[in-house]
């Protein structure tokens, strides 16, 4: 393209001395040829940019995060004049496209198009655009290039993958335990925050003096039955391609511990908090599809602060009855590391997967900082089987 711009260029400033020291209509005709060439080549450009369309769409409607999906789009000529050299540029940001190359170049007669089909893979959950984003045309001499974005683009809604996990190899806890201890009756000895409606005769003065916060001891009836899974649905910035991957990998990693404890028989309970704290029950494998769903929608926001959103989760009653937590968050801070101290003096086995930190797959133990906790760190990009 600079080579055709360079020899045009000298053309013209040849015409323009040929008008100067000879003139006759021979240079005057070459002068103004060499002055409308670019003229022509911009109105081809702008014809292009108006008839030109793009046609694109998937086979499916709900789409998953990792998996393959038929992708169909359609380059139109409706315009009188035959097209050449256009290019179609993808979003490659959050979704990757099989045996499509960008600097692929169409050229369309008129009223006659090109059709591909090709596979796609969504990358992360979340709603964002997929498919064709930027229309690249040069004109028939390649003196200039036009680029401009697809006014219609593909607009998808991805919903987290579901990785099912044949061990956990990442917490210092195993089925047959947890299964052992739901067959027992006898319950862990222990002390939690106080709530509304508890008996006041079991408040345990001593242990509410130390925290300064009112604190009960369980009653010998109460039974502990199954784990928590606790997500920390607080927005890390306002790029969505830095907290898309790590809001993704947050959601497949309570879905993953989730199916894998309730395949076992292992209750679990979910807790979490957007507008309101919400704490959601599956107990066999059954419910687990509508569960999915339901964590498949959760909302992610900048302002959902750390400690407001553990301060009304240890208001769930239902949290002091597990064997365990796994806590998932985008950060390991002080009031992180306050909720897990808290869990642990309530008798929880504590886990913490800190997303999107480096070193995935490192496990720092706490202990004796925090009894009975450890934490472990898990990469946006990371392998879950691998990791979990």
């Amino acid at each position: 393209m600079r080579r055709n711009r360079i020899i045009l260029l000298v053309l013209w400033i040849l015409s323009v001395l040929s008008i100067s020291f000879y003139g006759g209509s021979v240079s005057y005709g070459f002068f103004m040829v060499m002055t409308l060439i670019p003229v022509v080549s911009l109105l081809y450009l702008l014809c292009v940019i108006v008839q030109f369309k793009i046609y694109q769409k998937m086979d499916m409607r709900n789409l998953i995060a990792g998996t393959t999906s038929t992708f169909y789009f359609t380059l139109q000529n409706e315009g009188l004049m035959a097209f050449a050299g256009i290019r179609v540029l993808f979003y490659s940001t959050f979704s990757t496209i099989a045996g499509l190359d960008d600097q692929t170049e169409y050229e369309l007669l008129p009223h006659t198009g090109v059709r591909r089909q090709t596979r796609m893979v969504c990358k992360y959950r979340g709603e964002y655009d997929v498919g064709i984003k930027t229309i690249v045309a040069q004109d028939f001499l390649r003196l200039f290039t036009i680029s401009y974005k697809n006014r219609e683009p593909l607009r998808v809604v991805v919903k987290p993958g579901i990785v099912t996990l044949s061990e956990l190899k990442s917490a210092k806890i195993s089925i047959n335990a947890l299964q052992d201890k739901m067959r027992g009756n006898v319950p862990d000895v222990s002390i939690r925050p106080y709530v509304p409606n508890d008996d006041k005769r079991l408040i345990h003065w001593r242990a509410s003096a130390a925290t300064q916060t009112l604190m009960v001891r369980e009653q010998s009836d109460e039974r502990r039955q199954g784990i928590a899974v606790i997500l920390n649905c607080r927005r890390m910035s306002e790029r969505n391609e830095i907290y898309l991957p790590v809001e993704n990998k947050m959601l497949e990693t309570a879905i993953a511990l989730t199916l894998y404890f309730c395949s076992h028989g292992v209750p679990a309970g979910v807790y979490y908090r957007t507008k309101q704290c919400m704490e959601t029950d599956v107990d066999r494998k059954s419910q687990f599809d509508p569960f999915y769903e339901q964590i498949s929608a959760v909302t992610f926001t900048q302002n959902n602060e750390d400690s407001l959103q553990y301060e009304e989760i240890l208001h769930c009653p239902g949290l002091y009855l597990k064997h365990a937590a796994f806590l998932i968050v985008p950060e390991w801070n002080t009031a992180t590391q306050e909720f897990a101290r808290t869990l642990s003096m309530n008798g929880l086995a504590v886990t913490v997967y800190v997303v999107g930190a480096p070193e995935s797959g490192t496990v720092i133990s706490t202990e004796p900082v925090i009894p009975r906790c450890q934490v472990c760190r898990i990469a946006g990009d990371a392998d879950l089987k691998e990791v979990l």
